[in-house]
């Protein structure tokens, strides 16, 4: 008699954990899925953050602040852009814009297609030029198809540029 008890514990304890592995799978599974959703959330968040900062970028240059728009680079020294540019526009003719942030979240590329403007100075050696510069001109203003090419670091819990680099289409 005591035999039976033994066996039908065995078989309780046998069909209880054999009832309990899909829901331990479950329960892991589960736990993976809210992982894979974290971290998704937090990479948009990430994006999010990084396409704010090119904006900000975007409206100090426009406006002419260009101290202000240094301050938004990780390393202000590498802050200098093409000379003669005066604004960036976006250019929805071309690719959609596309950030990419790194497995690690601490670095991030992006891809930017834009128009810019380029002002280049008259010379004052022609009666043409000095003609345009007494009517308040005096520069010749262009506009180019551009990709802007950008690097950003994580420094903290903020984003900072990193690199900007235009390139032609």
């Amino acid at each position: 008699m005591a035999e039976r008890k033994a066996s039908t514990r065995r078989s309780f304890l046998k069909v209880g954990a054999l009832a309990a592995a899909p829901l331990a799978a479950a329960a892991s599974a589960e736990a993976a899925a809210a992982d894979a959703r974290t971290a998704r959330l937090l990479r948009l968040e990430d994006e999010a953050a990084i396409r704010d900062l090119h904006q900000a970028w975007l409206r100090r240059v426009n406006a002419g602040a260009v101290q202000e728009a240094a301050r938004l680079f990780a390393d202000p020294r590498r802050a200098a852009l093409e000379g003669g540019l005066s604004r960036i526009a976006a250019d929805h003719a071309a690719e959609p814009d596309r950030v990419e942030v790194e497995a690690d979240g601490r670095r991030a590329t992006a891809r930017y297609g834009c128009l810019v403007e380029l002002e280049t100075a008259l010379p004052t050696d022609c009666t043409l030029a000095q003609m345009a510069r007494a009517q308040g001109s005096g520069v010749l203003r262009r506009s180019e198809r551009r990709v802007l090419e950008a690097a950003y670091v994580k420094a903290g819990e903020r984003w900072a540029i990193a690199r900007l680099e235009l390139r032609p289409v």
